[in-house]
This record gives C-alpha cells, structure tokens and sequence, in this order.
C-alpha cells in the first residue's frame, strides 16, 4: 500500500496528554481569529484561489501574486510541486534525514531517489561536494527543508545560494519546504524563491501559526512554473475552498498578533528544552539551534529510541521515535504547546530516560 508511515503513525499516535510529538505550535482558537461571520462567504467564483490571500503572501514574502499557488498546507504544496516537476524515473535528490511524507510523495511518483547527507556530525548542515558528487543529466530536483524537519536546524544562507547556483548549472530545480521560516521572526533570512529562477518554496499557515485546520498552504515558484503547477492542481478540482482562503487571508490580517502568541510559547518552552537537554548531556546529545520548536536528540546509551517512545506513552507522553526519519537512535521533541505541558512531559521523559539506563 502507498501511504505515508509517519503521516499514519501521527494520526493514531501523537495525541498524548503531554504531546512533545507536536511538530507545530499549539492550535488556535477562534479568540485568536478575530473575524465577523457576515464577510465570509460560503460559495463563489474562486477557480484560481482567493485573490486577496495571495496578494498577503506575496506581500509578505515579497514576491508576485502570479508566482503564488494556493494548496492544501504544507503537504499538499509539496505534493503538487512534486507531481509538477518529476516524471517517472527522474531523478531527485533528497536530504537525509527529511520529513518522511516528502519521501513518500517521490516514491508514489516513481522517482529515483538519491539522498545526501544531514547528518549529527556536520551539524545537520549541507555537505555541497556531496550533493555535487550526486549529480547526473537526470537530476531534476533537489528537495530539503530549512529549517530542518527534524532537527529545527538553519541551513546556511551562504550555502543555500551556492546550492541554488550548483543546482541551475546541471538544469534541475531545489525546493525548499520552509514551513518552519516564520518562528524565526526577525532572523528569517528571505523567501527560498529569491535564491534563483530555478527555485520553489513551499509553506503555510500550520506550523508557526497554528491553523493547521484551515489548510492554507502555497507554493512560491517563477510565474511561469507556478502557471503549471495550477494546471496540475486542475486535476483536483475546479475551485480552491472559500470560506477557508477568506480565513487565511484574515490570519494574514493580524499575523502580528499571531506572531507574537506564537513568540509567547515558544521562548519559555524553548528555555526549558535547552536547561533539561544540558542537565542530561551524560544520556543525551543534541544539536540545538537558536530558535527552533523542535530538537532532535540522539541517546548515547541506546540504539534505538522505540522503547523510550513504549515507556513515555505509559505516562501519557509523547515524542517521535527516530525510526520516522531513518534515525533510530534519535527521537523528534517538539515544543510548541502549553509550557505546562512541557514542563510535565520533560518530568517525565528525565524518569524514564533514567530508568532505562
């Protein structure tokens, strides 16, 4: 069967009482979406996505609204870029580990699929000798995510342009998924589509922003790619949904306000994973970015952290085993919920890290 493991494993698994598997920033609720009924409307002529919401992310990200495509959240944006840019057998160059959906999506098109190196001793950052040493005439895309999906690592601004540029000169295109971006607030660096004409960035309003439930996803791409990758998008249907792009283009009316409720959880939270990651550094190593929602772990004393994950689950805990991004002795700790949460959900992990070893 074609599906996404992880995807799977999220929906039936990360749902504990202290979820430190969250990968996003704790939901919103309508007190945070401030909206009158009477604007919205619930059917229309909507055959390309909401106008107004794509003027906001242009201006937001400071690119055309004709190089802006509407999708169904990040996933879905990735999902038709790939279906855009590969046929069967091109080939495609992804970072490891990834985000496993992304894996799935290349395999599901039939790609062959070469991987290049993030790993914990190069400090999840991009060895570009290796990706050049990849490259061959059927390489057609290169994929990663920055930040990094699972580590919550920046790639490095200066190697993102060399990649850009090592990229055009064999004739293939980099995606950058960037869905992490905005939790950088004034130290995200500009959109991954500026790096160069061969560039694609996809994003939404899920992970940073935590409206995840009205599915707002987009692809920036060149005009003239992203007038395919709506045609592609033809293939599912006539009109994008209103009501939910007439949501999303009100989040981009008080996205300061949801920065800022954004900034509130993740700064505490982020103190607590950083003092609890050095007070186990004798269990315990970690790359830890500067800003991030997530950090991925590796256990010095274990080869796999699938019985951290049994034992966690027991106290109504949950993280993501490592076994999700080809990393079995990792776990993905997220911590983008209630500091409360966090709080009991590191109490916990500390007990059972120390039972078990």
């Amino acid at each position: 069967m074609k599906h996404s493991v992880y995807m799977t494993w999220a929906k039936q698994h990360a749902v504990e009482a202290c979820n430190l598997a969250n990968s996003g920033i704790l939901a919103c609720t309508w007190s945070d979406l401030p909206f009158d009924p009477e604007e919205l409307a619930l059917n229309g002529g909507n055959p390309e996505g909401y106008p107004p919401l794509k003027e906001a992310i242009a201006a937001k990200y400071e690119c055309s609204p004709d190089g802006v495509v509407l999708a169904q959240g990040t996933s879905g944006a990735n999902f038709l870029a790939l279906s855009t840019l590969l046929e069967q057998d091109d080939e495609v160059l992804v970072e490891q580990p990834t985000y496993e959906p992304i894996l799935a999506v290349a395999r599901y098109l039939g790609a062959d699929i070469k991987r290049f190196s993030r790993s914990f001793e190069g400090r999840h950052q991009i060895d570009l000798d290796e990706v050049r040493s990849l490259l061959s005439p059927r390489t057609r895309l290169i994929i990663l995510t920055s930040p990094h999906n699972p580590t919550g690592v920046v790639a490095e601004p200066e190697t993102l342009h060399r990649l850009a540029r090592v990229a055009a000169e064999a004739g293939a295109i980099l995606l950058v998924d960037e869905v992490y971006r905005d939790i950088l607030f004034e130290a995200a660096p500009a959109s991954a589509v500026h790096l160069g004409e061969n560039c694609v960035a996809t994003s939404s309003l899920t992970k940073s922003y935590g409206l995840s439930g009205l599915r707002c996803g987009w692809i920036l791409a060149p005009p003239a790619l992203a007038e395919r990758m709506r045609r592609m998008n033809d293939l599912m249907g006539v009109a994008g949904p209103l009501p939910a792009e007439m949501l999303g283009r009100r989040a981009f009316q008080v996205l300061p306000a949801l920065e800022a409720r954004t900034r509130s959880l993740i700064e505490p939270n982020a103190r607590l994973v950083h003092r609890f990651l050095q007070e186990h550094a004798e269990l315990l190593e970690c790359i830890v970015p500067a800003r991030s929602m997530t950090v991925f772990p590796r256990l010095k004393l274990a080869e796999s952290s699938d019985r951290l994950h049994d034992r966690l689950r027991e106290r109504r805990t949950s993280i993501v085993p490592g076994r999700f991004f080809e990393s079995p002795r990792h776990f993905r700790l997220g911590f983008g919920v209630q500091t409360e949460q966090v709080a009991l959900g590191l109490q916990n992990l500390s007990e059972v890290l120390r039972e078990l070893s």
